[in-house]
């Protein structure tokens, strides 16, 4: 009778050994994670915030549910992307995959770039003339891009307006902003800047020097959505209060402030914002809060409705008959499109 019962009690203690040792490491993590928020994040301002969430957190159902660290990551970076949508936990990359066979080793957003043509995935002279680039990320600035972008813009000189669609952009390089915005910029003009915590100091993006024709009153319309983030909405932001471009589509994710992974344990990383955006217009920018268009469309319908502005504006400046001809039969395409 003793031995069964020592035997229930052995039992009870194995099988409660690995789920406590699970909570442990839960615990653990947002021990950590606070710690890192507290030394590195750069918002200063919003670090009680976060960490006083993060507390909520880890009394909350979602925590106390979450069987290990594994199935608290999802919920964990739902909580982290209400404060700041850069902000997220992760497998570090010796550990992705570690334990499939059939999982895909990682491969970087910038490989992934630099592979994949430099993110560009469109480009089309539209009816009246009125050009289209769309690109869904900005690539590290090499010789090699640089002469992609320079081979584009060389694509794109004889048009009367130009489209660019970063409706499914997730960004990138910030200088690659500076490159391209410097096609379309006819003077040394301040983009943008950054805070870094790390150093204290503040680093100004300016235009640079670039190969080729400059387009610096070439009427341009950018192409939003939801998704369009980061270096994207850095682009679209920095552009939108230079009033040099108008803004058509939804409002963007919000993402401002320039991150790197600081890693917890491990096996596991937070990707970290450490720099701020500083634009030098507004002396603020778009964390948390997205880049608001002009006008205000669903991103389904923007590229119709920027190609029907893009057409009406050019209307008007036209006298050339076939030219006119030409426009006038394109709005009326588009603008059946959008009836």
């Amino acid at each position: 009778m003793k031995a069964g019962l020592l035997s229930l009690v052995l039992l009870s203690f194995l099988l409660a050994t690995p789920a406590r040792a699970n909570e442990v490491e839960k615990q653990q993590l947002l021990r950590k994670l606070k710690q890192q928020i507290t030394q590195l994040y750069v918002m200063q301002n919003s670090i009680p915030k976060i960490i006083d969430g993060l507390s909520q957190f880890e009394n909350s159902q979602a925590f106390k549910q979450a069987k290990d660290v594994s199935a608290l990551l999802p919920v964990l970076n739902e909580t982290l992307a209400e404060f700041d949508k850069h902000l997220s936990v992760s497998k570090s990359e010796s550990q992705s995959g570690k334990h499939s066979r059939t999982a895909k080793p990682y491969e970087s957003w910038f490989t992934k770039l630099e592979r994949k043509n430099f993110g560009f995935n469109h480009v089309e002279i539209l009816p009246g003339n009125v050009g289209i680039l769309a690109f869904w990320g900005f690539s590290n600035v090499t010789e090699q891009s640089k002469q992609k972008v320079q081979a584009l813009m060389t694509l794109l000189d004889g048009v009367d307006s130009l489209i660019i669609d970063l409706r499914e952009n997730g960004g990138g390089d910030a200088a690659m902003v500076q490159l391209i915005s410097s096609y379309f910029l006819d003077k040394p003009t301040h983009l943008n800047s950054f805070y870094s915590r790390d150093t204290g100091k503040t680093s100004e993006y300016w235009t640079v020097p670039i190969e080729g024709e400059k387009h610096a009153t070439l009427p341009i319309y950018i192409l939003t959505s939801n998704a369009t983030f980061s270096a994207a909405e850095e682009f679209t932001y920095n552009f939108k209060h230079l009033q040099r471009a108008t803004i058509i589509g939804e409002k963007t994710k919000g993402g401002a402030n320039p991150w790197r992974f600081v890693n917890l344990t491990d096996t596991l990383r937070v990707a970290m914002p450490v720099s701020m955006a500083i634009n030098p217009v507004t002396e603020t920018n778009w964390e948390g809060v997205g880049v608001k268009p002009h006008h205000n469309i669903s991103a389904d319908s923007a590229l119709s409705y920027a190609h029907q502005m893009a057409l009406q504006e050019l209307a008007k400046t036209k006298s050339n008959v076939h030219e006119l001809h030409d426009i006038n039969s394109a709005l009326s395409d588009v603008q059946a499109v959008l009836k």
